[in-house]
């Protein structure tokens, strides 16, 4: 089953592309390495809000995460043409708006792995970190960043000025 049909079996879509907010790629792919630019916990218009503290409520902690995968497979599929190169998914990297008192970084990030595990199988079992940060564009709750393996693309030839 492919990447995205495992998607549509979860019930999910992915979002129209995140555009950049600034100067920088959403992805770059090099030497068969893809890194995806963070992505917030944007859904639909809004944002799922920090800080986070012991009493959220797991499910705004579950929204949080689907929030941000879905935005950086929807990157990756536009950067790849589709989610079928993905080999691996190497590392996730996550930051938590937090309050001082909240210790459970780990479990924002728990819906993150749970979904690349369950979109490509044993190729997203992945390492992950998980910080604690004061603040987070648009007071987001959870921005995370990918490490992925892909398919090397053939090299494009060089343009004139290059």
């Amino acid at each position: 089953m492919t990447p995205e049909a495992r998607l549509a079996a979860l019930g999910l879509t992915l979002p129209e592309p995140p555009r950049p907010h600034g100067d920088y790629q959403p992805v770059t792919v090099h030497g068969g390495i893809a890194l995806v630019s963070g992505q917030l916990s944007r859904e639909g218009d809004g944002v799922v809000r920090g800080p986070v503290g012991p009493a959220t409520a797991p499910e705004t902690l579950a929204r949080a995460g689907r929030a941000c995968t879905l935005r950086a497979l929807s990157a990756l599929r536009h950067e790849l043409g589709g989610l079928h190169a993905v080999e691996r998914v190497l590392h996730l990297r996550g930051f938590v708006n937090a309050e001082p008192a909240f210790e459970e970084h780990s479990r924002v990030l728990d819906t993150v792995s749970r979904l690349l595990h369950d979109v490509f199988g044993e190729r997203g079992r992945h390492a992950r970190t998980a910080v604690g940060v004061s603040s987070l564009p648009s007071r987001g709750l959870l921005e995370i960043e990918l490490t992925l393996a892909v398919a090397r693309r053939k090299a494009r030839p060089a343009c004139a000025g290059d």
